[in-house]
């Protein structure tokens, strides 16, 4: 194929540290990439949370940058897919604009509310039997006792921000929150619903949520998106401010996508049955899709949705991986104290990588468990 037949991509990998934007070739060819990080505001109380304007400045400057380097034309950027971190959760009005902070993955300040859920007689590791099992059987896992999932986030809006949950036209996963931005759409694709544990997903082709997990959890369901979507789907097109602001053609097609967990397995190539990926970013996973749909609730196994539609994948997450090396950055090294006698070095990964190499296997015994936020697998628990 030559240069003026090929097409492009704009690809955004809208992780938790910041958005990775890149133009990639229909055949998989990487031309141009860009990353803007973006903070993380931790509050008292087990607070985490982003502000929705810093991931959509990030991913506009981002975007700019890979464009206008002029490597391919941009009439010939058919199509944006949107990946982003997962089990977010932004309260919106009917404009799109949000409501407060986005309340992300690592914040368990529902802990509480989530707990008061699963309350019941016969318990299994805090939560009641007969609860979760109802959840097992309809979504493949169950929301963890942490407070992290998308549930209990919106139930400590309910209850701690009442105002707020009563002006919420919608609550909107990260990846969803960016594919507004970019259609003006309020949709959500059958993956990305996956992480609120209110879709079921026995009936792989006929995925809706569950009227009887949405009441058990006291929550409307008219907040949540009614336009479910497989991953594949074309979403609409880009809104013309934003294909204005990128300097992009009108027509360009947006692209449902799907969260990290799903494309991260899909872009490693581990897209046949049993095919392992191992990830690591700022938490890390292992996964591989399967043909059915089991769940190990003793080790936080559990097998819900991918982004290949009509395909399950068997998940297990831990919290914190490469996300502790960001904690030695900045609670560390560069913690902002009277003890800060030098400015942070740019791409301090790359001397950290280069430290590596001089550190034998097993780096002489020591243990470093990074449980800086809790756990979720194998032992759900945001204490340690």
């Amino acid at each position: 194929m030559s240069d003026s037949e090929k097409k492009y991509i704009l690809a955004i990998d809208h992780g938790t540290g910041g958005p990775k934007t890149a133009i990639v070739s229909t055949h998989g060819e990487v031309v141009d990439w860009a990353f803007q990080e973006v903070p993380l505001h931790v509050e008292k109380g087990g607070g985490v949370e982003q502000d929705p304007n810093d991931w959509w400045n990030a991913i506009i400057k981002t975007s700019k940058k890979v464009i206008d380097s002029g490597l391919v034309s941009v009439e010939d950027i058919v199509g944006v897919c949107n990946t982003s971190q997962w089990s977010g959760t932004v309260p919106l009005d009917k404009n799109g604009n949000h409501l407060m902070n986005a309340i992300i993955w690592m914040d368990t300040r529902g802990a509480p509310y989530i707990k008061d859920v699963y309350k019941g007689l016969i318990k299994f590791s805090g939560m009641n039997i007969l609860k979760a099992l109802k959840w097992v059987k309809r979504t493949g896992a169950a929301p963890g006792l942490s407070g992290k999932d998308p549930i209990a986030h919106m139930l400590l809006i309910k209850h701690e921000y009442p105002e707020i949950f009563e002006k919420t036209y919608m609550f909107l996963e990260p990846q969803d929150y960016i594919n507004l931005k970019l259609t003006g759409k309020f949709a959500t694709s059958y993956t990305t619903i996956g992480a609120h544990w209110l879709t079921d997903i026995r009936k792989i082709n006929n995925i809706k949520y569950s009227k009887k997990l949405i009441k058990m959890c006291k929550l409307d369901q008219s907040k949540l998106p009614s336009e479910l979507i497989n991953s594949t789907d074309i979403l609409g097109q880009l809104t013309n401010d934003v294909a204005n602001e990128l300097g992009l053609e009108k027509n360009v097609k947006v692209i449902a996508g799907a969260p990290d967990l799903a494309t991260a397995a899909i872009g490693s190539g581990a897209v046949n049955n049993y095919d392992t990926h191992i990830y690591i970013g700022t938490s890390d996973w292992v996964i591989c899709h399967v043909p059915f749909k089991k769940t190990d609730i003793f080790h936080g196994i559990g097998t819900i949705l991918s982004g290949i539609p009509g395909r399950y994948f068997a998940i297990n997450e831990q919290e914190i991986a490469g996300g502790a090396l960001s904690f030695l950055r900045d609670k560390i090294l560069y913690h902002k104290d009277e003890l800060l006698r030098e400015e942070a070095v740019p791409d301090v990964y790359k001397i950290f990588d280069r430290m590596v190499e001089n550190v034998p296997a097993g780096s002489n015994n020591l243990i470093f468990t990074p449980w800086l936020i809790g756990e979720r697998s194998p032992v759900d628990d945001h204490t340690i």
